[in-house]
């Protein structure tokens, strides 16, 4: 399939499947409110979404160069890692990681599992201000792994605005939060909001 193609289609499958649109404000992980949420698992759940998704951000991450590896901070991060790692068999075979949020309480009480193989690409769904990007590239750095940059699904505006600007991290996303802007208004209408 060509990548425009694909774009398309994803771009479809999150307006059907994902895009949540409400009367009543809801609250994104980074305290924000909104009216409008992303739930990119409900696309990432969906075998189309999925090879999508993996398909069009390895596109991206190639495009920063050798990658070996790509993850991000659990769980998020996971179905797009495998869904990247498998699109990469033509490829490079991408190995693929994920970063606890806190270290398992037993056996060898890793940070990161998986594989992790530099540089490294931390991958997320949905990025507002970036802090689970950060903590993930934190813990990375943390066990001197070099990283090349970030991959999103959708930027809210944390990517270019804290990612790249303030952190000097370099960041590319499939699609921003505008590219929906017009599908939010007119649900919000139909809401009589």
């Amino acid at each position: 399939m060509a990548p425009d193609y694909e774009k398309a289609r994803l771009k479809e499958l999150i307006i059907d499947k994902a895009l949540v649109v409400r009367r009543e404000p809801i609250t994104l992980s980074s305290g924000q409110k909104t009216n409008h949420y992303y739930d990119l698992k409900k696309v990432l759940a969906h075998g189309e979404g999925l090879k999508l998704t993996g398909s069009l951000m390895l596109l991206e991450m190639l495009k920063m160069g050798p990658v070996k590896s790509v993850g991000g901070l659990e769980t998020g991060a996971i179905s797009i890692s495998v869904a990247i790692s498998m699109e990469s068999l033509e490829h490079d075979n991408i190995s693929w990681f994920f970063v606890r949020k806190q270290p398992k309480g037993h056996g060898l009480q890793n940070m990161i599992e998986g594989n992790v193989l530099e540089p490294v690409v931390v991958v997320e769904d949905v990025i507002t201000k970036g802090e689970s990007v950060l903590k993930a590239i934190e813990v990375l750095q943390s066990k001197w792994k070099h990283m090349l940059g970030v991959v999103a699904i959708i930027d809210r505006g944390g990517g270019k605005d804290n990612l790249q600007a303030k952190h000097k991290i370099k960041f590319v996303s499939l699609f921003e939060d505008k590219d929906f802007e017009d599908v939010v208004k007119e649900r919000l209408a139909k809401l009589n909001v």
